[in-house]
């Protein structure tokens, strides 16, 4: 049998079948507090345009990246940004979608599940959390 501890449970009940979290993003003095999918498919962290000025990022400044996943193609530009969750800080590269159309905040594998340790009942609508620790 194997075991893990987590810091932080949460529950993700909500209207669709996503797992979102409530997560902070931070540049500097700004601060912006948001809802976030997390996407287990996702290479990385991708967040809403406007997201980008909140935080006082220059949008265009940034590395800009295209994605390409099974039915679409986008441009995005990544920044170091503060991603804070419960108790839990981390710094990443997070990327903000170039087009303002898109409406979503995902939570990706790169910047944020390889820094955590997570379990998931998506039965009970769970998620376990803590941060990683190989020690």
């Amino acid at each position: 049998m194997y075991q893990l501890e987590f810091a932080w449970v949460y529950d993700y009940s909500g209207k669709d079948e996503s797992v979102v979290i409530p997560v902070v993003l931070r540049s500097g003095a700004n601060e912006v507090q948001i809802a976030a999918s997390v996407d287990t498919g996702a290479s990385f962290c991708v967040f809403r345009t406007e997201i980008a000025g909140a935080l006082g990022l220059d949008l265009t400044s940034g590395i800009r990246k295209r994605f390409r996943t099974a039915n679409s193609v986008f441009d995005a530009y990544g920044h170091g940004v503060g991603l804070h969750a419960f108790g839990f800080a981390t710094h990443s590269l997070i990327y903000f979608f170039a087009d303002p159309v898109i409406d979503k905040n995902v939570l990706g594998r790169t910047g944020w599940l390889d820094r955590v340790r997570l379990g998931l009942i998506h039965h009970d609508n769970k998620i376990y959390l803590a941060p990683y620790d190989p020690a």
